[in-house]
């Protein structure tokens, strides 16, 4: 039988940003993700929405619901719109911000160009 070999320990992952929580647990969390190809390191984004959450009357214990009810709509509606803003608005690592990836033309060379046309 082969050995096992353990994994190092690797501190807790964070969310890059996170929206809420709201009423009865619900929020979103955006996660910027790495993976490694053969032209560098490439990153991505998901977006894991929680659960809602109750008191289960028997045991008294909280629990993730499988379902929403039709009043979280309006607040998974407005986490929604929050993480499309972030993501739209902030840029993956190594990814132009608009308007970043037109070089600025050195004073002689605007000169220049506007002088021929």
């Amino acid at each position: 039988m082969a050995a096992k070999t353990k994994k190092a320990a690797q501190p807790p992952r964070r969310p890059e940003r996170k929206i809420g929580p709201f009423h009865n647990g619900l929020g979103i969390s955006i996660w910027l993700n790495q993976i490694e190809t053969e032209q560098g390191p490439r990153y991505f984004r998901s977006i894991s929405i929680a659960s809602r959450r109750y008191r289960d009357a028997k045991t008294g214990d909280w629990k993730d619901a499988s379902s929403y009810r039709p009043i979280d709509l309006a607040v998974l509606q407005l986490a929604i719109g929050e993480a499309m803003r972030f993501c739209a608005s902030n840029p993956l690592p190594g990814q132009a911000i608009d308007g970043e990836e037109y070089e600025e033309l050195p004073h002689d060379e605007e000169a220049e160009l506007s002088a021929t046309l």
